[in-house]
């Protein structure tokens, strides 16, 4: 599959990996916006804290939203404390993230206009969870852009249970309009915004948001700083080490600034350490696989680098993609003693 028509490889920052399918380090005063739901998600714990001012949506404005680079915005949504982030050039902005409702899009993409003075050209979803996507609904007279699985993800049973759950009609979550499978690039008039899938990890159709002017990567739930991150039944265990290698090459040593989609920015270093966790979880899903341990025994026997109900979930799928790969338990040999001869 080609990269999008309008990416160069010349827009990429130096060094950048994007390939394999199947391929930054905030540290500011955070003003966060919070904005209420009264439901609670379905992929993450909550994430709510007492020391964040809560404000309604529409209360507050551009006041509550922080500034985390040249023309990059943060600001929090609940009920899952997820970062949406709003991105202007000089003729329109880009939300990323949108929420968790169609309503809470709305009000986010007022706000976005309100604090940039542009007109929103629309909006990218960094994974199909709920807090992540359910908003696009809100952007679909727009461009709305994500990885081309999550039309699919968006038709499963957990996205469709997250939606009742959230007080959703099913049928009503939209999809990207604007799906791509490997890259795809906006322009806001003066800024070019990349989008890529540099891999699976935390779901099948991970997306992060390069702006390479402003030396910020958002990487969606590929990595965590709010809290340790979460394995679900759309992860892919064995392939998220991978996927961060490419991010972490995204972040040129730090030069870069990479802004997770749960808590403020990570540092090189614990993004770094965050991939060594990750590969620990891979390694002990396949030490466990091999060893013969029984899939429903796996999580409880399994020594985990994060508390046990952040993977549990993501074992049986574990188990799965290895077994797709040929991958099986190992077998003790018969020995049979050899006979000197006399």
């Amino acid at each position: 599959m080609a990269l999008d028509q309008g990416l160069g490889t010349d827009r990429l920052l130096a060094g950048d990996v994007v390939g394999h399918d199947g391929p930054q380090h905030l540290q500011l005063p955070v003003l966060q916006h919070v904005l209420l739901l009264p439901a609670r998600g379905d992929w993450h714990s909550s994430r709510q804290s007492a020391s964040l001012a809560v404000v309604q949506p529409g209360a507050g404005r551009s006041g509550s939203w922080q500034l985390v680079a040249d023309r990059v915005w943060r600001a929090v949504a609940e009920p899952d404390s997820v970062t949406v982030a709003v991105v202007a050039g000089e003729e329109a902005a880009l939300v990323v993230d949108p929420g968790s409702t169609p309503e809470q899009g709305r009000a986010l993409r007022a706000e976005a206009e309100e604090l940039t003075g542009l007109p929103v050209r629309g909006a990218v979803a960094t994974h199909a969870h709920s807090d992540h996507a359910f908003g696009l609904a809100a952007f679909d007279d727009l461009t709305t852009w994500g990885h081309e699985g999550l039309a699919e993800a968006l038709r499963a049973e957990p996205a469709r249970t997250a939606a009742r759950r959230l007080g959703l009609d099913p049928a009503a979550l939209a999809a990207p309009n604007r799906p791509f499978a490997l890259a795809a690039g906006v322009d806001l008039g003066g800024r070019w915004v990349e989008l890529a899938h540099l891999g699976e990890g935390h779901t099948t159709s991970d997306v992060v948001v390069v702006v390479a002017d402003a030396g910020v990567v958002l990487v969606g739930d590929l990595l965590e700083s709010a809290g340790p991150p979460w394995w679900g039944e759309d992860s892919a265990p064995d392939a998220w080490p991978a996927t961060l290698d490419a991010v972490l090459g995204l972040l040129a040593g730090g030069r870069v600034r990479a802004l997770p989609g749960h808590g403020p920015a990570l540092s090189f270093s614990d993004a770094l350490l965050q991939r060594g966790q990750v590969a620990a979880v891979a390694g002990e899903i396949e030490r466990l696989l091999v060893a013969g341990t029984p899939v429903e025994q796996a999580a409880a026997q399994g020594s985990w680098p994060f508390p046990v109900e952040h993977v549990a979930a993501g074992v049986p799928t574990g188990y799965r993609r290895l077994t797709e790969r040929g991958v099986r338990p190992s077998r003790d040999l018969p020995i049979t003693p050899v006979r000197r001869p006399d």
